[in-house]
């Protein structure tokens, strides 16, 4: 069985080297005509020029080939491949439209032995676009990094916008030219010259589409900052009866940049002014901020939370007790009132708080003598509270030396006689 099988591959070995063997004889002994297909023969595009000049673009990735037809002796024939070939389209005054385009070609290089189908039977296929150039704005991705304590005010380009050009299919989907890289720790301004990626709103980058320049000078500017508190303006007053206890601002403070000789000038920033006129409650009002020309807000702050807090003013009427203060040793006093009625007026909060323990109401004897005396009461009142008018204004004082006074005086009557009977 295993004999058997070794000849039946022997046999074939054999049959194959034969039929070799007898090829070999036909091509280089019979050498017959034959007619055989070349495939995917590149073509040569000439006068490309005249594409422009119709506004047109050749669309980008095309293989543009053609196929063959070659007839000659079988030894030729079948060593022909596309290399041999240089097959040329002249475009030069052909009319060309957007779309597909069949031009004609011209074999001007092939194997001496071998008859070629004449190339008018053979087109050549071109894609062609509409030509489009377009002004591009050039936008910044650059990583800009300031050290602490300064800020990255901006960025521009020289030239500030770059002409695309290509197929419009390409050209359409362009929106900017991006300028790409990074830089940590800058704390001046900073130059640098940057190669430009064309790219889509998606961020991605577009191909097949020139541009010029292709490289842009960038400018970074840096600034120094600084923090400065925010101020409340206000304008007018609060209607009759009504007291502004305090105004406060959230944020309080600012982190602003700008050129130093600006900067060094700007210890503030302002709001715009609040009217008070028509207030009459505690508030919040969200005010603009009044920004310097060449100062920037670091954090975008434009504006800022003005807290206007108001109370009702109101009066109020207290009795108090009168002291004395100053009295000489020895001396009594007599006042005409020992109380008075203070009449006060505040906010109504403050004047919630008042009691008569937080009003002093005092006369001041310090070096008077015996004797009588008009004096005004002298009212010391809390922080926020104010007098309007106390009853009475003035009292009586009368300052007595007991030792000094006088004995009682005898009765008109005379003494009785003695003797005289009652």
């Amino acid at each position: 069985m295993a004999s058997q099988k070794g000849s039946d591959i022997l046999l074939k070995i054999v049959s194959v080297v034969l039929a070799f063997s007898l090829w070999i004889y036909i091509i280089n002994v019979e050498n017959p005509i034959k007619t055989m297909r070349v495939y995917n023969v590149p073509v040569r595009l000439e006068n490309t020029e005249n594409i422009r000049e119709q506004n047109l673009a050749l669309l980008p990735n095309q293989e543009i080939m053609v196929t063959l037809t070659v007839r000659g002796p079988a030894s030729e024939v079948y060593r022909s491949v596309a290399s041999n070939f240089r097959v040329v389209a002249n475009l030069e005054d052909l009319p060309l439209r957007a779309g597909i385009n069949e031009v004609p070609i011209e074999i001007t290089s092939y194997p001496q032995d071998l008859n070629i189908t004449p190339s008018s039977n053979v087109k050549a296929v071109i894609y062609l676009d509409n030509y489009l150039e377009m002004d591009v704005p050039i936008v910044s991705q650059f990583d800009a990094t300031p050290e602490m304590g300064y800020y990255v005010a901006g960025t521009s380009f020289n030239p500030a916008s770059v002409t695309v050009r290509g197929p419009a299919q390409y050209v359409n989907q362009v929106k900017a030219l991006a300028a790409r890289g990074q830089r940590a720790n800058l704390r001046e301004n900073h130059r640098e010259i940057l190669a430009l990626v064309a790219v889509n709103e998606e961020d991605q980058v577009v191909n097949h589409v020139s541009f010029s320049p292709v490289y842009v000078e960038m400018n970074i500017e840096v600034f120094a900052t600084k923090s400065v508190p925010i101020v409340v303006q206000t304008e007018g007053e609060l209607p009759e009866g009504y007291e502004l206890i305090q105004t406060s601002v959230a944020p309080s403070t600012i982190l602003i940049a700008g050129p130093s000789g600006i900067l060094s000038q700007v210890n503030e920033i302002r709001t715009e002014e609040l009217e008070l006129t028509e207030l009459t409650e505690t508030s919040d009002h969200l005010m603009k901020l009044q920004i310097p020309e060449g100062i920037i807000a670091v954090e975008g702050t434009s504006s800022a939370t003005v807290t206007v807090e108001v109370d009702e003013f109101e009066t109020r009427t207290i009795s108090k007790r009168v002291t004395t203060i100053g009295l000489l040793e020895g001396l009594e006093v007599e006042l005409s009132a020992n109380s008075i009625n203070i009449v006060v007026s505040g906010s109504k909060s403050a004047l919630e708080q008042i009691t008569e323990e937080s009003i002093t109401a005092e006369l001041d004897l310090t070096d008077l003598v015996a004797g009588e005396y008009e004096l005004t009461p002298r009212i010391v009142l809390p922080v926020g509270i104010i007098e309007v008018s106390m009853d009475p204004g003035v009292l009586s004082v009368i300052l007595r030396d007991p030792e000094e006074e006088t004995p009682e005086e005898p009765s008109e009557e005379g003494p009785e006689e003695p003797g005289e009977n009652p």
